[in-house]
């Protein structure tokens, strides 16, 4: 076979505390039949035995490398220490909760191996032990919001769409299974890296898409993701941080028409919201000073990438 090979792949894991979930993302990489060229964890300064872990694996696993970062870079920040010390020219990520399956890198190379203008796979992502998707392929509205489709349907259900739809367009890889190829595609990195997590995903199949790639939905490639590992306990302060990402998003790559439509539907509905939710108010305030600081690198990033 022409093209890329297993021995091209660099895997990168980014993990804060992940002690319980890691093992299983670790072995499923390990007990593939063929390996990749490396595994990079970049641990993102764990609280618990996450480095003990990693560093018990290393000894066993001679293609596994840890990075400790200092501190918590967050997702895209970790993804960023990631690919910069990777030495593959295909870059596949795994979550820290996920689950690598046989048919995953094999048949990402075969969907980039066939057109050469496939910048990235998303591959279907299923949750748990593979009854229920978490995403086959994701796609963004017009205000920005991510939607991961198929989320929580039965696969089963869904198959004959899933086999049908095999192949086509898609607007970004979802994080956990995304394998991105490097050349011709270097200015994706970095990553705005502002945030702890949230859209990174969305960033690269926007900037994919600038560069004249593809994002190619791939069902054949597959990953388990058990979600929400690291998401904050509180719902309320899950919906503010992405919410936060979304914003940064629409700032730094859509139009100040599409922007300000958003920013004033979301202003508005925090002012109705919070005759039953006061804290709504302090959300909103929140969210608008991290703009007003976000603004400098959200600027140069328009520059870049308009």
């Amino acid at each position: 076979m022409t093209g890329f090979h297993l021995y091209d792949v660099s895997v990168i894991i980014v993990n804060y505390n992940g002690e319980a979930v890691l093992p299983l993302a670790l072995e499923s990489l390990y007990t593939l039949r063929e390996q990749p060229l490396e595994v990079i964890v970049v641990d993102n300064g764990s609280t618990d035995a996450s480095v003990d872990l990693i560093k018990t694996y290393a000894k066993k696993y001679l293609r596994l490398r840890l990075i400790e970062a200092q501190s918590n870079f967050g997702v895209a920040g970790g993804r960023n220490v990631g690919v910069d010390v990777a030495k593959g020219p295909i870059l596949a990520f795994l979550d820290a909760d996920g689950r690598a399956l046989p048919e995953w890198l094999p048949n990402a190379l075969l969907a980039i191996n066939q057109d050469s203008r496939v910048g990235a796979v998303a591959p279907l992502v299923l949750m748990g032990d593979g009854a229920i998707i978490n995403g086959a392929g994701s796609f963004i509205d017009a205000s920005g919001h991510g939607r991961d489709r198929f989320w929580g349907e039965s696969l089963s259900l869904r198959q004959s769409d899933i086999d049908r739809l095999a192949g086509s367009f898609c607007d970004y890889p979802m994080g956990c299974g995304m394998v991105v190829r490097r050349p011709g595609l270097e200015r994706i990195w970095p990553l705005d890296e502002a945030l702890l997590k949230w859209h990174d995903d969305t960033e690269i199949g926007i900037r994919v898409r600038r560069l004249e790639y593809r994002t190619v939905f791939w069902p054949k490639s597959r990953v388990l993701h058990q979600p929400g590992h690291s998401d904050p306990s509180r719902r309320e302060l899950r919906h503010l941080e992405s919410e936060m990402a979304r914003f940064r998003l629409l700032l730094k790559y859509y139009s100040w028409s599409r922007f300000t439509q958003s920013l004033l539907h979301y202003l508005l509905h925090t002012m109705s919201g919070s005759r039953l939710r006061p804290e709504m108010k302090g959300d909103a305030q929140i969210l608008l000073r991290d703009l007003r600081l976000a603004w400098p690198e959200a600027k140069k990033i328009r520059r870049q990438w308009r």
